[in-house]
């Protein structure tokens, strides 16, 4: 069935939410990591933990919220009640006791994750259903993640700001915005932005398979959609590369280059700002030159900011925010490129396999991105609260050495994996399109 045009002002409305969503983000997978480990005194070793397992488990609940989100052909009821679940958990998760246990953390970190997947995967996939174009899907996928940049930047410029308050209050109101403009932007979105899956659904009558159907498809499509193995494989690998260093940011900040928090925040705030102004020009040049093409190009500009992090000595903050502009810029196209890419693939499934599974695909993708991020926490954290990172002692330099190969060594082996995989990505612009005409034809 044919994509009506999607006006300016939907793509605006739909990409809205993603800011809101993007306020705890730096909290969420940057701060609270070692917030809770190290300030509230947890522990690195049982923060990382109690957030591998959490993580281990929400994967889990993607293919159930992908299959609810195709099954009943809304995608709007499942981003609402998604929505309302993950502000609970935040606040809860945002707002701890001075001396919360294991088991705090991982109750309401548990149900933070559960409302983000519900909210989150049939956002994606909605996101991907407004436009058949290749260029339009990548100008949709852009305008949603600049709109998350741009929640990240207000994340990190609050701190700024907030000069004299402390991690807890600081990490508070974070809180509050999240929770008022998601009520919000996502109510704008459900009242004006079409919902191209429930009118295909009213359209043609579909009928959605089982659960248990669904996740055999799914699995069967691991086996024999070859594009979709190699972006998901690329998108882990790249994924596991940036968790690590958010991860360790904060770490690293605060130990190896003995900065205060005031810097800490401006660096973030750098970081992310950089990212921000670097996605128009991803984006245009990945029209002229193929989304998976620019994404590698990307990526090598991170392994040449990575290379001078080794170089780099306490109280170097200069040199350390040239590394966050262009490791930041390249986050940009991290952001923007791959879900468009996944946009493509997702068309070739349909193709491939005769079924709308966008949802179940992005509950996949969705998947991979926190195996990477749960890694992340549960390799790094463990292991430097294994070497004392923490406990202030003199001789700690082999922990140091540790931090930096896990900050910016062990990152560069991982995009340079994910390069290979994606430099010869055959699906570009003109497959695409043959692709959409195939696909019209049929009315799949």
């Amino acid at each position: 069935m044919p994509h009506p045009d999607t006006s300016r002002l939907s793509s605006v409305l739909y990409a809205l939410p993603a800011m809101a969503a993007a306020v705890p983000t730096i909290p969420a997978y940057v701060l609270l990591p070692s917030y809770y480990g190290d300030d509230l005194g947890l522990g690195l070793g049982i923060t990382g933990a109690v957030l591998l397992l959490v993580r281990i488990i929400d994967m889990m609940t993607d293919p159930l919220a992908g299959w609810l989100s195709d099954r009943s052909g809304q995608r709007k009821i499942w981003v609402g009640i998604g929505a309302v679940v993950a502000g609970i958990g935040l606040w809860f998760l945002f707002t701890p006791p001075p001396s919360p246990s294991a088991g705090y953390l991982f109750l309401w970190a548990s149900i933070l994750f559960l409302g983000w997947t519900l909210f989150q995967v049939p956002y994606l996939a909605w996101g991907a259903d407004l436009s058949g174009d290749y260029k339009k899907r990548t100008s949709i996928t852009a305008m949603r993640e600049g709109a998350g940049l741009l929640g990240i930047v207000l994340a990190g410029g609050i701190p700024v700001v907030m000069t004299h308050s402390s991690r807890a209050g600081e990490i508070e109101t974070l809180a509050i915005v999240t929770i008022i403009l998601g009520a919000i932007f996502i109510a704008l979105m459900i009242w004006r932005v079409p919902d191209r899956v429930a009118q295909h659904r009213t359209s043609d009558g579909g009928n959605p398979d089982s659960l248990q159907v669904t996740v055999r498809l799914g699995i069967r499509s691991l086996r024999q959609n070859g594009l979709f193995v190699r972006l998901l494989s690329a998108w882990m690998i790249n994924g596991l590369a940036a968790g690590l260093p958010a991860v360790c940011f904060p770490l690293f900040v605060r130990y190896y280059l003995k900065l205060d928090q005031e810097t800490e925040n401006l660096l973030i705030l750098l970081y992310f700002a950089a990212a921000i102004f670097a996605i128009p020009l991803w984006v245009v040049l990945a029209a002229r030159m193929g989304k998976h093409r620019i994404w590698c190009a990307a990526m090598v500009l991170a392994i040449v900011a990575f290379m001078f992090v080794p170089m780099l000595d306490a109280g170097d903050a200069i040199g350390f925010a040239v590394i966050c502009i262009f490791t930041g810029a390249a986050l940009g196209a991290d952001l923007a490129l791959p879900p468009a890419i996944q946009a493509d693939v997702d068309d070739w499934d349909r193709f491939r396999f005769g079924k709308r599974r966008t949802a179940l695909l992005f509950a996949l993708w969705n998947m991979t991105n926190k195996l990477a991020m749960a890694l992340a926490a549960g390799i790094a954290l463990p292991i430097l609260g294994a070497f004392g990172l923490t406990e202030g002692r003199s001789d700690n330099s082999l922990a140091l050495i540790v931090l930096v190969l896990i900050y910016a060594v062990i990152p560069i082996v991982l995009k340079a994996g994910a390069i290979g995989m994606m430099w010869g990505f055959p699906l570009d612009a003109s497959h695409q399109v043959a692709i959409r005409r195939r696909l019209l034809r049929r009315n799949v």
